[in-house]
């Protein structure tokens, strides 16, 4: 039937799609406030927001000069805000391309205990040298687009291996090692350097390269300083100095779980319990943004002249007529514009066949009959009540005979043939079929030779043919010879 689910309104005032329409901001929204974490830009996205609250009043209270300044001024930000903020778009369009498959999948915590060992007793190893050193773990995020030159290396990851690589006659020790699931990718790599100073201090490149993926990336970044022979991991744009190696061994395991769990993590769960408050923030922004731009829009409402369509109607049914012929359906929507680029073909009455008996029927019109778009809802049908005449037939094979009203004069008529000799025919069922149907009247007097005439069949009254037959029949007379050639 033509009733969609979203034409439903509670209380009168707030549709269905009214909630989708929330759901959906609310989800851009959330976004938006991760994007605006990453960028660490809050404070001027604060005040972004705030002139998007005048701007919200603004319109909510008819302030034209004012609505049309922060317009044109939110048209412009928008090129400048992607200028500006390309990468972290990016990253983010990746992040959400990548949500929902894992990098590695079907890992325990097992599988990576020999690469945390490894790792764990090279940073001892390479404190007590005071060797400097990279060490990047990626986690969900790819981090190739942010890496730059190095050496191939695909090796199993263990401590002499590391140790070899940042010894300082190696020829990769300036750079960074990545490590991927338990092998040694590449080493020798350039990362992208921090603008953080307030997280360098006095730390040196390595310490700002560590920083510099983490801010664009969820790896995990270690560093050992050759300065002071300390150890120190970056995470999400932060860097802190650890202890010992015992509480980077913490990290580590930390991060494959974090990032790599032995259980897929349950969708409802991370639904409703991770990052909280930004969701109940993005909700409310949300809710917000609805209440003073879609809310206080004007509900208009335009009537549509919409014939009756049949469907389901079988060869056997014939619709003799319908009275009226079409109904004026008055639809509703917040805004004319959305009444004004409705397609004339967007809305239908269909009635289906299998409700429709032989003789006059009359069917009470409601919004299971109705197809229309679903950003507006029926708010009147009139007439509500239409009648339609229906009959049902029966198919009978019946034979067909021509219909000679005078025979060939100065010829021999030798004989006469129907082609087809049968016809499907369709009879109300409450009548008996006829024997024999006859073609239209075929005058051969004149005919002197062998001669096919076309032809079409005559019908009874309420008699019709079946879509797999034809009317016309083609009536062939042969004929021997002519009398006078006697």
């Amino acid at each position: 039937m033509g009733f969609d689910f979203l034409d439903v309104s509670f209380g009168g005032s707030i549709y269905l799609t009214d909630l989708l329409d929330v759901l959906i901001i609310a989800i851009f929204t959330y976004i938006g406030i991760l994007f605006l974490k990453q960028t660490r830009s809050l404070a001027a996205f604060i005040g972004l927001g705030v002139l998007g609250v005048i701007y919200i009043l603004a319109r909510a209270f008819h302030l034209y000069i004012t609505a049309l300044i922060l317009q044109s001024f939110f048209s412009i930000f928008i090129i400048v805000l992607v200028i500006v903020f390309q990468d972290e778009l990016k990253r983010s369009f990746e992040l959400i391309a990548t949500s929902g498959r894992g990098r590695i999948k079907n890992r325990t915590a097992v599988a990576f205990s020999s690469t945390v060992f490894s790792v764990v007793q090279a940073a001892s190893n390479l404190m007590r040298k005071k060797h400097g050193a990279l060490i990047i773990i990626p986690g969900r995020e790819l981090i190739d687009r942010h890496t730059r030159g190095g050496n191939i290396l695909d090796g199993i990851v263990t401590a002499p291996l590391l140790e070899s690589i940042f010894d300082p006659d190696s020829p990769g020790h300036d750079g960074a090692v990545i490590i991927d699931k338990d092998r040694a990718q590449k080493f020798g790599i350039h990362l992208p350097l921090s603008q953080n100073l307030k997280q360098i201090k006095e730390r040196g490149t390595r310490h700002s390269a560590a920083i510099g993926i983490s801010e664009k990336t969820d790896a995990l970044a270690i560093v050992v300083s050759e300065e002071r022979g300390e150890v120190a991991v970056a995470k999400y744009g932060k860097i802190k100095v650890l202890k010992d190696t015992q509480e980077l061994e913490k990290y580590l395991n930390q991060h494959y779980r974090e990032k790599f769990p032995e259980r897929p993590q349950n969708f409802f769960k991370l639904l409703f319990k991770e990052r909280t408050f930004e969701k109940i923030s993005a909700i409310a922004i949300a809710c917000f943004a609805w209440f003073f731009v879609v809310f206080q829009a004007e509900i208009v409402q335009r009537d549509f002249s919409v014939p009756i369509s049949y469907t389901n109607i079988s060869e056997e049914k014939i619709i003799e007529s319908t009275v009226p012929e079409t109904v004026t359906i008055t639809l509703s929507a917040r805004g004319q514009a959305v009444l004004n680029t409705i397609p004339a073909d967007a809305i239908r009455i269909a009635i289906s066949g299998d409700r429709i008996e032989s003789g006059l029927n009359e069917i009470e019109l409601d919004r299971s009959y109705i197809s229309h778009p679903f950003n507006v809802s029926v708010v009147n049908i009139n007439p509500s009540t239409i009648q339609i005449k229906a009959q049902k037939y029966t198919l009978h094979e019946v034979p067909v005979e021509a219909n000679i009203i005078e025979e060939p004069r100065d010829a021999d008529l030798k004989e006469i043939s129907v082609s087809p000799d049968k016809v499907r025919l369709l009879v109300p069922e409450e009548e008996e079929a006829p024997e024999v149907v006859f073609t239209e009247a075929i005058n051969a007097k004149d005919l002197i030779e062998t001669e096919t005439i076309e032809t079409r069949i005559t019908l009874q009254e309420f008699h019709k043919i079946h879509q797999d037959s034809s009317r016309t029949v083609y009536v062939t007379f042969i004929i021997e010879n002519n009398k006078e050639g006697d």
